[in-house]
């Protein structure tokens, strides 16, 4: 029983019983009787809803909900608090057209820009009602898909932005490989059944807490009614009631309206059944169910509406959400670093826009005790100069109770420069020969060729000199040699 259903309930029987009190003309007994029934309900009514939320969502078992394709993800951490056959493929059907809407926005920077619809306008399944060559707005156009889910506007789209429907498929793909749809693959821009055509609820919860960034699409599916202006072919233009029954509801049919929804986007084929990406945020938790593949039939219209509410009543009960900049945590760290006149490098680990979803319970310990989170920082390079300022270098983990919580990047606060090398001059080196041809003399480039060759003409110079003056000394120690030798040879005679 729903806390609205008690709410009402309650406040009939207290109508009830002022109502009673004012009667005059009911017989006695019977009014006595009755107003004590009445007290009964009233005050068992008042307990019941006097009883904690917790008790209420303690009653409440995921598991207990038959679709076969369940993920019930927090939005702004991406944590994923339950799921069932999540990453099993599964048909879309027209939640295909979260991902049409948000390729619309992103690459039609006027939305105001006026569309001509093709010749071969979509008249399968749901429709916005446009007719060939019918000129309207690309905002109009998005309105007409998302709320009515109109297949006519999602092909025109698809036209307007890439040309054809296949070009834009392959847009459509290549976006969904960007933001880690690995279960994904999409032929149309509409969703209509094609065996080729698939996706699971968990890459569209990525798709949609990636799109539910933009203030534009959030804008969108959070509207409930919308009037589009009088087009080239329809003087009175279209009223759109949204069909996620979380935001709108139509007149005379039952309410399933939600108070804290904010989206998204329904589907119904006979392949995929019934399908729901819903949206919903309190106390600035904010959370993405997606149902897929629910029986259809008349039955099946409505429990993707009250399984996702109670879904999102047991997020909100059991779950809590915190920003990690609150928790005041370290985030500069030193480091030592070699081949540079400095010796430590300060490295910079950037918290803003984290968020980490959690219990309550462990929320709370951790917003009472910040000092019970640890950093683990591991390094990706070698700390050697050059390192420039921004450049990555490693990570650090935030742990809690031996578990981590999340990663960063640690990132380098300033540049570190390379030591300047000392010249030193060659052993080798001759004193004699200060500069070769080509050679760097005093920071000029290329020296002076004269004095090289003036100190190798001296050079050889001397040489010659020196060669000169052995030889001399060798002839005349011969000429000597023969002289005594002579001499020796005479006096023996």
């Amino acid at each position: 029983m729903s806390a609205f259903v008690l709410y009402k309930s309650h406040r009939f029987l207290l109508y009830l019983n002022i109502r009673l009190m004012t009667w005059r003309n009911y017989p006695g007994k019977d009014l006595l009787n009755l107003k004590r029934l009445v007290a009964c309900l009233l005050a068992f009514f008042t307990a019941f809803a006097l009883l904690p939320a917790a008790a209420l969502a303690d009653t409440f078992d995921p598991n207990s909900i038959s679709t076969p394709h369940i993920v019930l993800m927090e939005a702004s951490s991406g944590a994923v608090l339950f799921e069932k056959g999540g990453r099993e493929r599964a048909y879309p059907a027209s939640t295909t057209k979260i991902m049409t809407c948000i390729l619309a926005i992103e690459n039609c920077p006027d939305l105001d820009v006026m569309v001509t619809v093709g010749e071969n306008v979509e008249k399968r399944g749901s429709t916005m009602g446009l007719v060939r060559r019918e000129e309207l707005s690309m905002r109009s156009l998005l309105y007409g898909m998302m709320l009515v889910s109109g297949n006519d506007a999602a092909k025109a789209i698809a036209e307007y932005i890439s040309g054809s429907e296949s070009a834009f498929a392959e847009l459509m793909n290549q976006k969904a490989a960007s933001l880690g749809m690995t279960g994904t693959h999409f032929v149309k821009s509409n969703g209509l059944h094609n065996d080729d055509h698939y996706s699971t609820a968990y890459d569209m919860a990525l798709l949609t807490r990636y799109a539910l960034k933009n203030d534009e699409f959030r804008k969108i599916v959070s509207t409930s009614y919308y009037e589009v202006p009088p087009t080239s072919k329809d003087s009175d233009g279209y009223q759109l009631g949204n069909t996620n029954k979380l935001l709108y509801t139509k007149p005379g049919d039952e309410s399933f309206e939600y108070r804290y929804a904010t989206g998204v986007k329904t589907g119904d084929t006979d392949q995929a059944g019934r399908c729901l990406v819903a949206s919903a945020k309190k106390d600035g938790v904010e959370l993405i169910a997606v149902l897929f593949g629910d029986p259809q039939g008349n039955s099946g219209r409505t429990p993707r509406f009250t399984n996702s509410a109670k879904l999102f009543d047991w997020g909100f009960e059991n779950y809590a959400a915190l920003d990690v900049s609150t928790l005041a945590l370290e985030t500069d760290f030193t480091f030592p670093v070699t081949g540079s006149e400095l010796t430590e490098l300060t490295a910079h680990a950037d918290l803003s826009g984290v968020c980490i979803t959690d219990t309550k319970d462990k929320i709370a310990a951790l917003k009472a005790d910040p000092s019970s989170v640890s950093a683990q920082t591991a390094l990706t390079r070698k700390l050697e100069a050059p390192i420039a300022e921004g450049e990555v270098i490693g990570t650090v983990a935030y742990q809690y109770e031996s578990a981590t919580l999340f990663s960063v990047e640690l990132v380098a606060t300033q540049p570190v420069a390379a030591a300047p090398v000392e010249a030193t001059p060659s052993p080798s080196a001759s004193p004699l020969i200060t500069a070769m041809p080509g050679d760097d003399t005093n920071g000029e480039k290329g020296g002076s060729p004269l004095v090289f060759w003036l100190l190798l003409a001296v050079v050889l110079l001397i040489l010659v000199v020196v060669a000169k003056v052995i030889s001399s000394k060798r002839r005349r120690r011969r000429i000597a040699r023969k002289r005594r030798a002579y001499r020796s040879n005479y006096t023996r005679r």
